[in-house]
């Protein structure tokens, strides 16, 4: 009698735990497919709101299914975004008004925010990959990618580019810039793969991390150069972000003023709808392509 009570009870919670799962795989997918209402958003504050309080949404339901697979993808991803698109841009805001603590706070935020999107990513990718790219050598890197196939580049994207961006926000830790020709591994990996994907997110990633430092640091202006201009090629000059991330690394470092100013002023002159589907990531490029040009003496000398 006690056996019969205790297989009923073990497997109700069974039940339980299955019919969980189930709703959580399709709220997933419910997510995943109405993102679209996010990235149509042109009120940028309704936006940053609304994303944050549906992370904390899909971080629950993460609790109940923490395998899943896509939603450990969406996870990585929405916070990717979340953070470029807000975090680092309250970070931007507060190096044009000279307040460093404010800056300070919201960098560390970033960085944080990048490594629990890199963790999530990493709950999808490193059962397929079975190493753990922090912990692996290059060769070793190089050797389980060539395991993976198309079907991985979500996974190895999200992972790197949420790594990528903490790093390059902790340019004085050492031992993370250490790490930087792992990524560049992963994102030549996803290249080859689907150089499109994600609006050519691999190609822009080189651009920034190519352009965003000195040649003494490892930065190359001309490789940096080429990666941008192969992004809007990919993305027929639709995604503003890349124009405004162009002026913001290579034109600098490269003190070419008139590439300064013209690609922001193609992102303030460029229609709200260019790209309809992606009217969030455009509002976006403008606010932060007004402020940038605003600050133009600070980075060139007349």
């Amino acid at each position: 009698m006690l056996r019969a009570v205790l297989c009923g009870l073990l497997l109700l919670t069974s039940t339980a735990c299955s019919i969980k799962k189930m709703a959580v795989r399709q709220a997933a997918g419910f997510f995943s497919e109405s993102r679209k209402v996010f990235e149509t958003e042109t009120d940028l504050e309704l936006a940053e709101t609304a994303i944050a309080a549906n992370l904390k949404l899909l971080e629950a339901m993460q609790v109940h299914d923490p395998e899943n697979a896509q939603l450990n993808l969406l996870l990585a991803e929405v916070y990717s975004v979340f953070t470029l698109s807000f975090i680092e841009d309250k970070m931007e805001e507060a190096e044009a008004q000279r307040r460093e603590a404010e800056k300070e706070h919201q960098r560390r935020r970033a960085i944080a925010l990048y490594l629990r999107a890199r963790d999530f990513a990493a709950r999808a990718l490193l059962p397929r990959l079975e190493v753990d790219p922090t912990k692996t050598s290059e060769v070793e890197l190089q050797k389980s990618l060539a395991r993976l196939s198309r079907d991985d580049v979500a996974a190895v994207f999200w992972y790197a580019f949420a790594w990528g961006a903490a790093i390059n926000l902790d340019r004085e830790n050492v031992e993370a810039l250490s790490e930087l020709p792992k990524i560049e591994i992963l994102m030549a990996q996803v290249k080859n793969w689907d150089e499109g994907f994600y609006f050519g997110g691999a190609w822009l990633f080189e651009g920034i991390y190519f352009g965003a430092r000195s040649e003494l640091m490892g930065g190359n202006p001309e490789r940096a150069k080429a990666a941008f201009e192969q992004n809007l090629k990919l993305t027929e000059g639709k995604m503003l972000i890349t124009r405004y991330f162009y002026a913001r690394t290579y034109c600098i470092f490269t003190q070419n003023q008139n590439c300064f100013e013209e690609n922001l002023r193609q992102v303030l002159s460029a229609p709200p709808d260019i790209h309809p589907a992606q009217k969030l990531a455009n509002a976006l490029a403008k606010k932060k392509a007004q402020r940038l040009l605003k600050r133009r003496s600070e980075f060139f000398v007349d």
